[in-house]
């Protein structure tokens, strides 16, 4: 067995929370420091139980190479089977806590380090970043220490274990542990050393802590810094040691003039003695206040000198002076209300699972910025110390969350005192490490673990130890209550997937004084986001409602390797995990290659930072409009801003718009430029004035339009002829189903559980999936034919059992040629009855639309089309299909509704042999009730009579 560990297995014991690991601290870079990344010879075992000490430091005939970072449940094991295995709220095995399973796979890496010779007068610290779950350290057969929390450092003191020249490290990893039980978090269950591992030489007498405190005063437009930098010695404290402390503003001038202090040595001094540390506070008289819009940064050096004045260590850190309160139902920052523009992100990667690279991190906040997201909470986890690097330098507000969710035993470990001591260490060690980053304004106390006993004392521990931010916590609203419960938790109301109307109530009943900022919200589940726009209406209208953080920003589809050498994204029970919670997985606003899924248009438009709103009447007369920034801080000089004007035929005009610098949070009304007659609709668009670390000048960032015609002619094309037997429109009720209207792949969730959407069910029980939309519904059609064209003229009676149906509308087929459209409606992308506001009217062009989610089901529609037109561009041939009364939603796609109803997987489809055209008249909402709300009454389809028209030619 391991040694030393092995006989009392700490693993499966939840109060054991480390051994021999140093404490927390700040990030400190001003060591010398070697990379121990790259290979690893790993050998792996069934559990911990079956390690024998040989394979710490004996042959290793079974191991093979892994890279590290990563997650053995991605790479290549020689034989052994540790696959990855996806759970959301069960754990992947039998309880109670802490009780685990037999099977407990297990790795013990190895590799070799030389130490040079001039480290050897100091002292060498080991760090692992990161090892899923638990991990036991070992220096040349020598046990040194054991770490839990798998989203934290730990790091270790391997000094006396070293040796001249070869090192042997080995790392032994156990997979489950009594924490996996606080880690049960709605992600892929992973393996391995998935953060960077490496060693670093310290001297004997160094700076062992640098916490940072600042603070801004809106009112004067001065702020402080105030520094403690903690020293250890290397043996007995001594005498003579000073600490020298400087602050250089963001344009690299001195502010003030260092400040030095001697270090405290006489520690047995009781009731005077506060440690090994010394203070330095700088006032800033004019600061420049960091931000999210204007993130300054000002350097803190911290220099330790000894008795003869030589400097021993130096470290620098980047700060950022600015205060974060709620007051008044609202929450501040540097005195003013911001919106929370926010997304959940997890780490992942399609290849490399929770291994991300800084490079990843970076692609991702850029892929944020472009679509306006601004606020970030770190579900449900702390990141690597880069992402907190960037989101300073960068400008994001993050929400950092502890790494605790007990989601399986959600009301019970809370109250556990076992785990008591483990809920305190992972809440406060992200403090220690992570205080000194202006970008985390929040504290979050972790997620969906109830609420008892230990988060008091976290919220506790943290109160004492930074006063300089608030403290984020759902459970404990959603246990003790919106209005003033769970206090002692959490200064927010935080909500997961409220109604847009519990939200409206809590803003108007003005209770309270907390703002109410929802953790999560708006399912990004498959084709979903339904009613984002309509949130955000109640938000900007209500005071106390400040935004949110959309799940979530990517799915988590693994890239696997199949039989025959392809491969596709999977997904949770592909890769044989039971039990498995599906594809509840794959909820991403991005795909897992981090491509924008549609509903990514809209989350742009409801977080853009500038908004214009205007009477049609007067905007038809080139009046003028309300322009709002939306900004707390930044002007919009940075912007640039167009008017275009639209017509049924296209782009009218484009001019060039000249706006004041309107100031944060103000609106002004601005006359519009002359414009021609024959507009249907007025846009007005916002693009960056020259290139920003996020996109290049010319970048659209925010966008609006008025309509001024809602009936416009509809001008024929000339040389239209009927389109004879190539269009015979058949009768439509149903579509691919979307996940919010049920989970077709785990069906006992919404039949036994009730949980997520019940439409499917009831579509089910109805027939509207399998038969025949005739059978169903009444439905006469008159047809005028003429030598140009052919109108159809529908009539649909849907009775009373058949309400809330999935569409209305007709289908025809046409042959795979047809692969350009063009059309008069909202675009360029996909879009819905509820998901259509950041769609504009215009004329669009694109391709046939391939399926963007990782789940078939119903994609593709255009809503509120005048005319549509779809071109075999062999044979110039165009079939046009033009509304004769109301606009219609229309969509050209590869699959009928059954194909995508029957799909379990993008990549099972077979390629199509041809296009499916379908012309609604209704078409259902989108919602996002895979986990929240339903669709709002007024996106459904309720029984009663529907009548449409449409006019199709072919144009040759």
């Amino acid at each position: 067995m391991l040694p030393v560990i092995g006989p009392f297995a700490p693993w499966a014991d939840p109060t054991v929370v480390q051994i021999g690991r140093l404490p927390a601290h700040t990030p400190l870079r001003g060591f010398r420091r070697r990379s121990l990344d790259g290979t690893f010879r790993v050998e792996m075992f069934e559990s911990p139980g079956l390690v024998p000490a040989s394979a710490i430091t004996g042959s290793r005939r079974r191991a093979v190479d892994v890279a590290v970072p990563g997650n053995w449940t991605m790479q290549e094991l020689g034989g052994f089977d540790d696959l990855p295995h996806y759970t959301n709220v069960q754990m992947p095995f039998d309880g109670p806590p802490p009780e685990l399973p037999d099977r407990n796979p297990t790795a013990v890496y190895r590799r070799s380090f030389e130490v040079p010779t001039s480290w050897t007068a100091g002292r060498v610290v080991l760090g692992v970043e990161g090892a899923e779950s638990v991990h036991a350290v070992y220096v040349n057969g020598a046990f040194v220490g054991y770490g839990t929390d798998s989203r934290l450092p730990s790091e270790y003191d391997v000094t006396s274990h070293l040796r001249p020249g070869t090192n042997e490290l080995a790392i032994a990893v156990v997979k489950w542990s009594a924490h996996s039980y606080i880690e049960d978090q709605d992600h892929w269950w992973m393996g391995g050393l998935h953060r960077p591992v490496w060693i670093e030489s310290r001297p004997p007498t160094h700076l062992a802590d640098i916490p940072i405190r600042t603070a801004y005063d809106a009112a004067t437009g001065s702020g402080t810094v105030s520094v403690d930098a903690f020293v250890s010695f290397g043996g007995a404290p001594e005498a003579g040691w000073t600490v020298r402390t400087t602050l250089v503003d963001p344009n690299g001038r001195p502010v003030g003039s260092p400040i030095s202090g001697d270090v405290p040595h006489e520690h047995a001094r009781p009731y005077r003695f506060a440690g090994f540390s010394v203070a330095a506070e700088f006032a800033v008289k004019k600061a420049e206040p960091w931000s999210a819009e204007r993130p300054d940064r000002y350097e803190v050096r911290v220099e330790l000198l000894d008795r003869r004045g030589r400097s021993r260590h130096v470290e620098s850190c980047l700060v950022g002076l600015r205060t974060v309160e709620t007051r008044d139902r609202q929450l501040l920052v540097n005195g003013q209300p911001v919106w929370i523009f926010g997304v959940n992100r997890h780490d992942h990667h399609p290849d490399r699972g929770k291994a991300v690279t800084v490079d990843d991190i970076r692609d991702d906040l850029v892929a944020m910025r472009r679509l306006n997201i601004s606020a970030i909470r770190t579900s449900h986890y702390p990141n690597r110390d880069e992402f907190y690097d960037l989101c300073d330098e960068l400008g994001f507000y993050v929400v950092d969350e502890s790494n605790i969710e007990s989601h399986g035993y959600n009301r019970s470990l809370c109250e556990d005192p076992r785990y008591r001591q483990a809920w305190v260490e992972r809440g406060a060690r992200m403090v220690q490490r992570d205080r000194n980053h202006p970008s985390v304004i929040i504290w979050s106390l972790g997620n969906e673990s109830g609420y008892g006993v230990n988060h008091d004392a976290l919220a506790g521990w943290i109160r004492r130890a930074d006063t300089t931010r608030p403290l984020h916590y759902e459970d404990a609203v959603r246990i003790e209550g919106w209005d003033d419960g769970g206090r002692a938790a959490t200064d927010l109301v935080c909500p997961m997937y409220p109604t847009i109307d519990e939200i409206r109530s809590y803003g108007e009943r003005g209770v309270g004084d907390r703002p109410l900022i929802m953790c999560e919200y708006s399912h990004a589940m498959g084709n979903s986001n339904g009613s984002l726009a309509d949130y955000w209406d109640v938000i900007v209208a209500t005071d106390g409602l400040q935004g949110g953080f959309l799940w979530e920003w990517k799915d988590h589809g693994l890239r696997q390797r199949l039989p025959d050498g392809s491969t596709r994204l999977a997904y949770g029970g592909q890769f044989g995990d039971v039990p498995h919670d599906g594809n509840f997985v794959a909820d991403g606003l991005m795909s897992a290659d981090l491509d924008p899924h549609p509903a990514a248009v809209e989350l742009a438009w409801v977080y853009r930072p500038v908004t214009v709103t205007g009477d049609s009447g007067t905007v038809a007369s080139s009046g003028t409009v309300r322009v709002e920034n939306r900004r707390s801080f930044a002007d919009l000089r940075d912007l640039r801003a167009s008017v275009v004007a639209v017509g049924i035929d296209g782009e009218l005009a484009r001019r060039r718009w000249k706006v004041p610098a309107i100031a944060p949070h103000s609106a002004v009304e601005v006359a519009l430029p002359a414009l021609p007659t024959g507009a249907v609709s007025v846009r007005i668009e916002w693009t960056t004035a020259g290139d920003t670390w996020f996109a290049a000048a010319g970048h659209l960032v925010a966008w609006d339009e008025i309509v001024v015609d809602t009936e416009p002619v509809v001008p024929s094309r000339p040389g239209s002829q009927p389109p004879g037997e190539l269009v015979t429109p058949t009768l439509s009720l149903f579509r691919g189903p979307v996940d919010n209207d049920g989970f077709k792949l785990m069906p006992d969730l919404a039949r036994r559980l009730r949980v997520g959407g019940q439409a499917l069910a009831a579509w089910q029980d109805t027939g509207v999936d399998l038969t025949a939309p005739e059978q169903l519904v009444g439905h006469t059609v008159t047809v005028e034919h003429d030598a140009t064209g052919s109108t159809y003229r529908h009539v649909v009676d849907v009775p009373t059992e058949l309400g809330d149906l999935p569409r209305v509308g007709i289908a025809f087929e046409l042959p795979l040629a047809f692969d350009r459209l063009r059309w008069f409606g909202r675009g360029p992308g996909e879009n819905y009855p509820d998901r259509n506001r950041g769609a504009m009217l215009g004329v669009w062009e694109r391709g046939i639309d391939l399926l963007p989610y990782l789940v078939p089901q119903e994609f593709g529609l255009r809503t509120d089309c005048r005319w549509f037109e779809i071109t075999d561009a062999t044979t110039d041939r165009t079939v046009r299909i033009a509304a004769v009364d109301a606009t219609l939603h229309v969509s050209a796609v590869g699959y009928d509704a059954g194909e995508l109803y029957a799909g379990a997987s993008a990549f099972d489809l077979e390629p199509p042999e041809r296009v499916v055209v379908h012309v609604d008249a209704a078409h259902r909402g989108l919602g996002t009730a895979s986990c929240g709300p339903d669709v709002l009454d007024r996106y459904r389809l309720p029984a009663g009579v529907y009548e449409f028209s449409y006019r199709v030619s072919l144009i040759a």
